[in-house]
């Protein structure tokens, strides 16, 4: 059998009221303002797919299953990114994770010439913008529920429907993570003071401290993707 790791990022095309909501009320209320340059947010899906089918025939299978129902996502409303691999090759539909960081960052140099007249355009090979006398660094926070019922659910429905998909013969789908993730764009000195502000950002305490999370029934993972604040045009 063939296994296939599949990673789905899927976000809004237009505004996300949810994530401007969480940045106004990060910074205006709950004291990140100048540490928080910018947040966006994801639905995240890991999934393993093991197939009697060669990888490229389970993969158009899915692909056609994700976009013929509503359950993932929605074509007129929504981006996706998905990164297919298995032993040997590697398959992706829409802009790989380096695209989207990079258009992330994109995003964020818009913002501070608009917000601070700094220049983030990038001319220079080298150039580095810095807000308030610090780096940026993006933060990919994964926010996954404790109580694993829906990630049971998704992998038993798309089980039942790629097995039924013609060619594909015997199918097993599992789905290890199901999370929201939060790119959080943070100004920090270093990583590791990074990944910390995140975590104040992240896990809700009490009113007043963190609003992404709450840790009795959700977990979750922070991964740092380095620098976000070099723009090259």
């Amino acid at each position: 059998m063939t296994s296939i790791d599949i990673r789905l990022f899927v976000g809004l095309r237009g505004p996300d009221l949810a994530a401007s909501t969480a940045y106004l009320a990060l910074v205006q209320k709950m004291g990140f303002s100048g540490r928080l340059l910018g947040v966006k947010r994801y639905e995240f899906f890991h999934l393993v797919i093991e197939s009697d089918a060669p990888a490229d025939t389970t993969i158009e299978a899915l692909t056609r299953t994700l976009a013929s129902q509503s359950t993932f996502y929605n074509r007129n409303k929504h981006m996706y990114s998905l990164e297919c691999r298995w032993d040997g090759g590697e398959k992706v539909e829409g802009p790989a994770h380096p695209e989207m960081v990079a258009g992330f960052a994109r995003s964020l140099g818009a913002r501070a010439n608009r917000q601070t007249g700094i220049d983030f355009d990038g001319k220079g090979e080298d150039k580095v913008s810095i807000v308030n006398g610090s780096p940026a660094f993006l933060i990919e926070v994964f926010v996954q529920d404790d109580d694993e019922a829906g990630r049971g659910a998704i992998a038993a429905k798309l089980t039942r429907e790629l097995t039924a998909s013609a060619g594909l013969g015997s199918v097993k789908v599992q789905c290890p993570g199901r999370a929201t993730v939060w790119w959080l764009a943070v100004a920090a000195s270093g990583e590791e003071e990074a990944v910390a502000t995140a975590r104040q950002i992240t896990v809700t305490r009490r009113r007043d401290e963190g609003l992404l999370m709450n840790p009795n029934y959700q977990s979750a993972e922070f991964v740092s993707a380095g620098r976000v604040d070099t723009v090259r045009s």
